[in-house]
């Protein structure tokens, strides 16, 4: 239970606390005017200071990192045990707490003594001492998924529009795990089961994450299941066993590059003697074409000619006739023979050439048969380079698929278990029937005390573990989603409260009545007032005077307010001062 708030600031003003319900009033003074109103008197900051004296993260702070409190330390009084202790925290030593020193008796802490019965500690050393004391179950050092203290306190204390719009949302972008577990370990159920569900969701996660970042940017297009990737190692050894069989065959000879020059030599002549013979065999065919239209020899046609055209020749001319006739003779006869000739010089040089296209081509396939089985240093070289890149991407492909059938196995490993730890939460369920009835009876009958209907509340086991579900039939009330926040808290620090555990205190900040009817806020906190005092916890609410004051609201807070924070001077604000709006440079990160 907390005793007292209070602060080395001269100007604050102390909140004395008792057992039941405590109300932080703001108040506005009558003759305050119209633009005043009651937000900023330090309603919220009462709940952050006592956050601060139970180790929230000042680095998160935006009230009390505010320059003007640099130096300000902070003091919360409660009883554990029956033993009065006090803890204290400095804004500029938010490091470490000073606490009652019996409060630390039998922990394994580092503790320095400070004297007049106080302990100075680290803050970490603070938040596993509350833990131990109020939490047992939960003080279980660094393992992930268990609910620390801190984790505990925003449900405990709740701040901020974020804490009241669903029970199980503490603070804004709470992730789903750190809902799940903290609901479970408030409603007393197997939360260690949760844990573990929560643990292995993470590693299938990661374990997805680790597939995909196998993938290469050409797998990416499409994805490849190991069947295809087993394909291609297939296609890949095919290749690898074809490149090895070239290496192992080959045959390294000194003289390869005279071999390669003599080749190309005979590439050479080949192809000249084949161009060669081209050339002639169209020139033959030519020839043969000429010597087939040679006319007949006729020693009288010179001379009919002669006559047709009607000539007549004297005796000396004809002598002369004659030697034409004779030379036209000759003439024919040469360009006979020329002809004979030339087809038989070109038949021979065909037929030589051809011989010698045979000799050259047999010549280049012996010298082709040698080439094909041997080759030079420098191209056995290059094969075994070759064949050393195709195996590396065999190696890395076979290893590829043995990463993913090892990831494929775990995520089906996890897959069953978190099937089996799922189906485990599930008879665990059934076997804390009577207990989650109890946590059900309550809701049902806060939630019909103050909407006249039982609200209900539902718990499952889903995908991710335990799944909750919150609900009050009763549409078109103003702030109907706070008060289900409400009767959730109430229920909690009621079932708590009756097994003695935890510690014993429920905090709300004002925003949870911000949009609730008059009516309801007064059966709200009539319904506080009664389950405090029979069950024996601590219940502190802030609210302002403005909803406390209507012809509806018929509930005395008067007996309950341990403070009245007012507007008529910076002395009525908790802090007794008015802090100056903050430049640019003042916020801190």
């Amino acid at each position: 239970m907390l005793t007292r708030v209070r602060s080395d600031i001269s100007t604050f003003n102390e909140v004395p606390l008792l057992d039941g319900m405590n109300i932080i009033l703001a108040d506005r003074a009558e003759d305050s005017e119209e633009t005043e109103s009651t937000n900023g008197l330090g309603k919220s900051t009462f709940v952050r200071i006592v956050h601060f004296c139970l180790g929230s993260d000042f680095a998160r702070e935006k009230v009390l990192n505010h320059p003007e409190l640099k130096g300000a330390t902070f003091f919360l009084d409660f009883v554990w045990n029956a033993l009065n202790c006090t803890v204290s925290r400095s804004t500029v030593r938010e490091k470490h707490v000073r606490v009652t020193s019996n409060f630390l008796v039998g922990l394994d802490i580092e503790t320095v003594d400070v004297g007049s019965g106080v302990s100075e500690i680290s803050l970490d050393a603070w938040k596993v001492a509350l833990a131990e004391r109020y939490y047992p179950e939960a003080a279980v050092g660094e393992m992930k998924f268990s609910p620390s203290f801190r984790d505990l306190a925003v449900y405990l204390l709740r701040l901020g529009k974020s804490a009241f719009v669903d029970p199980q949302n503490a603070f804004q972008n709470q992730s789903g795990a750190s809902k799940r577990l903290c609901t479970s370990f408030l409603l007393r159920l197997n939360w260690g089961k949760q844990r573990e569900i929560e643990s292995q969701i993470q590693a299938r996660d990661r374990n997805k994450a680790a597939i995909e970042a196998f993938k290469t940017a050409e797998e990416s297009q499409a994805t490849l299941s190991i069947g295809d990737l087993e394909a291609r190692r297939v296609a890949s050894e095919l290749l690898l066993r074809k490149k090895k069989e070239e290496v192992e065959s080959f045959n390294v000879r000194s003289d390869y590059k005279d071999l390669e020059e003599a080749l190309h030599a005979l590439d050479r002549r080949l192809h000249d003697q084949v161009n060669q013979n081209f050339s002639d065999r169209r020139l033959l065919d030519y020839y043969r074409e000429s010597a087939r239209a040679l006319p007949e020899i006729d020693p009288e046609r010179p001379l009919a000619i002669l006559r047709d055209a009607g000539a007549v020749f004297k005796e000396e001319a004809l002598r002369t006739i004659d030697a034409v006739s004779k030379f036209h003779r000759d003439v024919y006869r040469n360009r006979e023979e020329f002809l004979s000739g030339e087809i038989k010089r070109l038949s021979a040089e065909i037929e030589r050439r051809t011989a010698e296209i045979d000799r050259i081509s047999v010549e280049k396939t012996r010298l082709l048969r040698i080439l094909n089985s041997s080759g030079a240093i420098e191209t056995l070289i290059e094969l075994q380079r070759s064949y050393a890149d195709l195996n590396a991407q065999h190696e890395v492909l076979v290893s590829k698929i043995d990463e993913r059938k090892k990831f494929d196995r775990l995520d089906d490993e996890l897959a069953v278990s978190i099937s089996r730890l799922k189906a485990l939460l599930k008879t665990d369920l059934d076997d804390r029937r009577q207990a989650v009835d109890e946590v059900r009876a309550l809701f049902a009958e806060y939630t019909s005390a103050l909407y006249g209907v039982p609200g209900r509340l539902s718990v499952d086991v889903g995908k991710a573990g335990y799944r909750f579900s919150f609900v009050i039939d009763r549409e078109g009330s103003d702030g109907v989603g706070q008060m289900v926040v409400f009767c959730f808290d109430l229920a909690v620090a009621t079932i708590w409260a009756k097994l003695k555990k935890g510690l014993g205190t429920l905090v709300h900040d004002s925003t949870l009545f911000a949009d609730v009817d008059p009516r309801q806020v007064a059966s709200a906190l009539n319904l506080a007032s009664q389950k405090s005092r029979e069950f024996g916890f601590q219940y502190i609410c802030c609210l302002n005077s403005g909803l406390v004051s209507g012809k509806d609201f018929n509930f005395k807070v008067d007996p309950f307010v341990r403070i009245r924070l007012t507007d008529d001077s910076p002395k009525g604000r908790l802090l007794g001062m008015r802090l100056r709006p903050r430049e640019q440079e003042d916020f801190q990160s």
